[in-house]
């Protein structure tokens, strides 16, 4: 029987997002005889360090992001992290005892990391001959930061070329480089009847739509881009999906704009809404860019944390697939653009087809299974 574990850390809705597609994939392809493990675990950490690991990063991102953006380059340059590396490594073991001692008595054939916490951890076992597991690392964004690599790897899962050629510049094997993409549920390669869904959330079938996935950047960010779209000259709709921003989202009930507005709170059908849009305008986290690359939607990306999301949104910007906008009040021009130029968006898409990976879990799933 295979015994497979996907560890992910409660840090970021991405890392939790992509180790549930993972696993989801693997239940569906794998034996029936198969076990498939996944927690995050951050939970077999000790107390303190599983209260305060996710909300530090939460509140330097929203109240300092350059602070985190200055550590993020500081930490990957070479000589940095050759002197933090060790304090890190002996932190992360110190918290994590009951994850350590977990995975010792379970002997897992294969563990699967979409965070590097776990994937450090777990590596220093197999370098100290205390695991046998065969590690898979799935970078979550397309630009790895160093903590990402960690000697007793056996395999890095990365998005793009440019991905791979960084891990080889630092040092990382090339047989042990796969590209594959980041993980997207199947949902995101679904084909959708656009006019049946469009009559399902009672949309305007003739005009131009904008989802918004906002509850990350904030109520007065999503204001400022909803009034600059007021002065659009073509009949265009809004969709905007809050997340936890309960403000936004009653905000967003109250107030009036010259065109219409639909907003959601939490929702399970983001594969629906970017189906019936044309543009998505949203911060560049790496499960959301992989899941508007499968889609086939092109992006605009505002407030990019400085560090993993201003990677992504170079390397979007580079092959071409998506726009970045710069002051919220430029939102009109770039939608006049898009309205008065369909050959631009068909030809964005055109370039997005060419870099997607849509069958990213299904690869990844494959490749996993096939060394079983």
């Amino acid at each position: 029987m295979t015994k497979i574990l996907i560890l992910y850390s409660n840090a970021g809705h991405g890392h939790r997002k992509v180790a549930e597609t993972i696993a989801k994939e693997l239940k569906r392809t794998a034996p029936q005889d198969a076990s498939i493990e996944i927690f995050d675990s951050l939970d077999k950490s000790n107390a303190l360090f599983r209260h305060f690991y996710p909300r530090s990063y939460f509140a330097l991102v929203r109240w300092a992001p350059w602070l985190w953006g200055f550590f993020f380059y500081l930490t990957d340059l070479p000589f940095v992290y050759a002197l933090i590396q060790p304090l890190r490594s002996f932190w992360n073991t110190l918290q994590s005892r009951s994850l350590r001692s977990y995975l010792k008595q379970k002997n897992y054939d294969f563990i699967v990391f979409t965070h590097f916490f776990p994937a450090e951890v777990c590596a220093t076992l197999k370098k100290k001959r205390r695991l046998k597991s065969t590690l898979i690392t799935v970078v979550t964004d397309v630009i790895p930061h160093r903590v990402w690599q960690n000697p007793g790897t056996d395999f890095y899962w990365v998005m793009a070329e440019e991905s791979k050629t960084i891990l080889l510049a630092n040092g990382i094997r090339e047989d042990s480089i796969r590209i594959g993409g980041i993980p997207v549920d199947r949902v995101f390669q679904t084909s959708f009847d656009r006019a049946n869904l469009k009559k399902k959330f009672n949309l305007d079938p003739d005009r131009f739509t904008i989802l918004f996935s906002s509850g990350s950047f904030g109520l007065g960010k999503t204001e400022a881009i909803l009034n600059s779209l007021d002065q659009v000259e073509k009949p265009v709709q809004a969709i905007v999906v809050c997340g936890n921003n309960k403000k936004l989202f009653e905000t967003l009930k109250c107030k009036t704009h010259s065109f219409p507005i639909y907003s959601f709170e939490f929702i399970d059908f983001m594969h629906e809404l970017m189906a019936v849009s044309d543009v998505l305008i949203a911060k560049a986290g790496g499960s959301t860019t992989s899941e508007s690359l499968a889609m086939n939607l092109p992006m605009v990306i505002t407030d990019s944390i400085p560090g993993q999301e201003m990677g992504n949104t170079n390397w979007l910007i580079s092959r071409r697939v998506a726009f970045k906008l710069r002051k919220p009040a430029e939102a009109h021009d770039l939608v006049n653009r898009f309205i008065s130029e369909p050959d631009l968006i068909k030809h964005v898409k055109g370039q997005i087809s060419e870099v997607a990976r849509p069958e990213a879990a299904k690869s990844l799933a494959e490749f996993i299974l096939n060394h079983a």
